[in-house]
């Protein structure tokens, strides 16, 4: 990527690095499947290695089973940060598309946390059972009544939480928005 002159606006910048994190994230998301997929055939390459040899290749192989997921996942992130960061700062170039197409993604991205434990909430009151993966634990309506609605009010409340976190993140960002489309 050709390096942005000093003059460049904020948003440009954002989307610059935006577009740079969404290459490592593509990059890196391929690796670290392959890697998991192919755990147990890449270790039996390293597991007759002796010595010096077998630390290296061992090292190696942890580092990149480490930071390969981790590579993807912040990859992923900041891309869509820097993404929406670039649509509301000022650029040379608008890109009308584009700009609905990240705060679209970043919308369903903000919200999905609320969206996931809210479907969790609305399932564990038509199924009559609350299930919590870590730890295990599943509450049943008619087994354990008090234990089933603290599991439900906190899905509840949980999805609530999320929800307003998301909103007062968007929330300037859209009505800005708004009224700046009103102004034209």
């Amino acid at each position: 990527m050709p390096s942005l002159p000093e003059t460049a606006s904020p948003g440009d910048r954002a989307r610059r690095r935006g577009a740079f994190c969404f290459l490592l994230a593509l990059a890196a998301t391929p690796v670290a499947t392959w890697l998991f997929l192919n755990l147990k055939p890449l270790w039996l390459h390293v597991e007759p290695l002796k010595g010096g040899a077998f630390i290296f290749a061992a090292a190696a192989f942890g580092a990149a089973l480490a930071l390969m997921p981790v590579a993807a996942v912040f990859g992923w992130l900041l891309a869509l940060w820097f993404g929406v960061e670039s649509v509301y700062a000022p650029r040379q170039r608008e890109t009308p598309f584009t700009d609905r197409l990240i705060v679209g993604v970043g919308i369903i991205a903000w919200f999905l946390p609320a969206l996931g434990f809210l479907a969790s909430a609305v399932h564990a009151l038509f199924s009559g059972r609350v299930h919590f993966v870590q730890p295990a634990r599943d509450y049943l309506r008619m087994v354990d009544p008090i234990a089933y609605w603290q599991g439900v009010g906190f899905l509840f409340v949980t999805a609530g939480v999320f929800a307003w976190l998301a909103w007062r993140y968007w929330q300037n960002k859209l009505c800005r928005r708004t009224e700046a489309a009103q102004e034209h």
